[in-house]
């Protein structure tokens, strides 16, 4: 199964992880490995479809936010 892991600090989405796992229970544990202090995340499960999607966009706009994030430190 494919899953979406969104961090977030306060209000403003951080990153997001695409990732596959066997069930629910790996997929929490995974999600829970991948959250920094300070911060929180949501997760669920995707189709192939929407994770084909975001694969598309994903290297692009991660890059432009890490970006953003390195020039604001």
């Amino acid at each position: 199964m494919d899953y979406i892991c969104k961090i977030w600090r306060d209000d403003t989405l951080k990153k997001e992880i695409l990732f596959s796992a066997d069930n629910d229970v790996i997929a929490m544990q995974k999600c829970s490995a991948a959250i920094p202090d300070g911060c929180r995340a949501t997760y669920y499960e995707i189709t192939q479809e929407e994770k084909q999607c975001l694969t598309e966009k994903e290297p692009t706009v991660q890059k432009e936010e890490d970006q953003q994030t390195k020039a604001k430190d």
